[in-house]
C-alpha cells in the first residue's frame, strides 16, 4: 500500500511506559518514528520520485477507542514530536467520504504519516544501489547454502556465487532449505488492488483531504486514492492461502463496501498480491544462525529500510553481540502441517474481522 506511518506496529496508543513485547510502549515508537524520519531523509536526498504525500485518517471503531485516541493525543504530541489530532464522528466528513460519520466513532488525523507509490519508490531506490555498485539479479532464486573456505556458497537457479557474508531476508518466500527460518515464519498474502478509472469529482467526495484511510485498528486494512486522483486503491493482509485475482478482489471489496456502498459496483483492472512473513509474535527478527545473517518479519517500507540499515550496520562493524540467533523468535506450531495451520488461522482472522466489524457504531 505504500503507508509510510508513525504508528509502531503492535504497540498501539496508550500509557507510554506501559510494557508492550517486553518493552515500553515508548521505545516502540521512538523507534519507529526514527525509522520513518530515516526513511523519509533518504528519499528527499536520493531525489527519488514515489508521488510522496502527507497525511492519514485512523479511523477509530468505537466510542471508547476514539476518547483513548482523543485523550492521550496532546501528551503523545509532546512525547514524540508528532502533530496529530483528533476528530469527532459529526467532523468526519472533511475526512472521509461514505458512511464513515456512520460506522466510526471518530478518528486520529496522524499529520507526520505518510505515503507513496510503493512500485516507483523501490524501483529508484534500485538504482540508487545499482548507482553505489551493487548487482541486482532480478527473478533469481536461491535454492541452497553451503559453507566453503572463502565463506558461504550460494546456489540458485542462475548459477552460484561465493560470499563472505550473507543476509537472508527471504521473509514471506522463505524456503525449507533455510530450515530455521522457514519454521518461524508464514508467508501470508498482502492484496493490493485498483480500480477502474473513475470521475475524479467521486474519488475527492470519498478522500476529501486525499490522506489515506487506516480503516481497522486489528488487521491494518487501508485505502486511498490514486495519486492523480483517478483511481480507488483498496490493501489488505486478507490471511488467507494465495488465491486468484478475481477472488482477492471481491474479498476487497466485501471488506470496504460497508464504507464506501459505490465498491460494489466498481470495476477493478489491477490486482497484486505480495508475501509477508508473518511471525508467532507480528514483530521483525534478525540475528545469525549458523554463520548466516537473518532479517526477516519487518513489515513496510518504513521496517523493511531500517532493517535494511541496521544489519548493514552489524556487518560492516562485525557486530558479535548481533551475530546470534534471536532467543524470543519462536517457531510456528503445526509447521509441518502447513493445512492444519492455515486453518487455524483463517479461523482466527476472520473471528477477529467478524467482531471488529461489530464493534463498529
Amino acid at each position: 500500500m505504500g503507508v509510510l506511518s508513525t504508528p509502531a506496529a503492535g504497540a498501539g496508543f496508550g500509557d507510554p511506559d506501559e510494557l508492550v513485547h517486553g518493552r515500553p510502549r515508548k521505545a516502540w515508537h521512538r523507534d519507529r518514528l526514527a525509522a520513518q524520519r530515516y526513511l523519509l531523509r533518504l528519499i528527499e536526498e536520493s531525489g527519488v520520485d514515489c508521488d510522496l504525500q502527507a497525511g492519514a485518517v485512523l479511523l477509530a471503531p468505537t466510542k471508547s477507542n476514539y476518547q483513548k485516541l482523543a485523550n492521550t493525543v496532546e501528551a503523545r504530541n509532546a512525547l514524540y514530536g508528532t502533530s496529530d489530532y483528533a476528530i469527532a464522528a459529526d467532523a468526519l466528513e472533511a475526512e472521509a467520504g461514505g458512511n464513515a460519520s456512520d460506522l466510526f466513532a471518530g478518528a486520529l488525523v496522524l499529520g507526520d504519516t505518510h505515503h507513496v507509490q510503493p512500485a516507483k519508490m523501490i524501483t529508484g531506490l534500485a538504482t540508487l544501489a545499482r548507482k553505489h555498485g551493487a548487482t541486482i539479479c532480478e527473478r533469481t532464486d536461491v535454492v541452497g547454502l553451503q559453507k566453503c573456505r572463502e565463506g558461504t556458497r550460494v546456489r540458485t537457479n542462475g548459477g552460484d556465487v561465493v560470499a563472505q557474508n550473507v543476509l537472508l531476508t527471504t521473509g514471506g518466500y522463505t524456503r525449507e532449505f533455510a530450515r530455521f527460518l522457514w519454521n518461524r515464519t508464514l508467508g501470508v498474502p498482502s492484496i493490493v488492488a485498483a480500480s477502474e478509472e473513475l470521475p475524479r469529482e467521486g474519488v475527492a467526495e470519498m478522500f476529501p483531504t486525499g490522506r489515506v484511510l487506516l480503516v481497522n485498528q486489528v488487521r491494518g486494512f487501508s485505502c486511498r486514492p490514486s495519486p492523480d486522483g483517478s483511481r480507488l486503491i483498496l490493501a489488505g493482509p486478507l490471511a488467507q492461502t494465495p488465491r486468484s485475482p478475481d477472488v482477492d478482489v471481491q474479498a476487497l471489496k466485501g471488506y470496504f463496501k460497508r464504507l464506501f456502498p459505490e465498491v460494489a459496483s466498481m470495476e477493478f483492472t489491477h490486482c497484486w498480491t505480495g508475501m509477508i512473513a508473518a511471525t508467532r509474535d507480528a514483530q521483525g527478527h534478525s540475528g545469525a544462525h549458523n554463520g548466516t545473517w537473518y532479517s526477516v518479519g519487518a513489515s513496510g517500507l518504513v521496517s523493511c529500510a531500517d532493517a535494511g540499515r541496521r544489519m548493514a550496520q552489524n556487518i560492516l562493524h562485525e557486530d558479535a553481540t548481533a551475530a546470534v540467533a534471536d532467543k524470543k523468535f519462536s517457531r510456528w506450531p503445526l509447521r509441518n502441517s502447513e493445512h492444519l495451520l492455515w486453518r487455524g488461522i483463517s479461523l482466527s482472522t476472520r473471528l477477529s474481522d467478524l467482531i471488529g466489524r461489530s464493534r463498529l457504531r
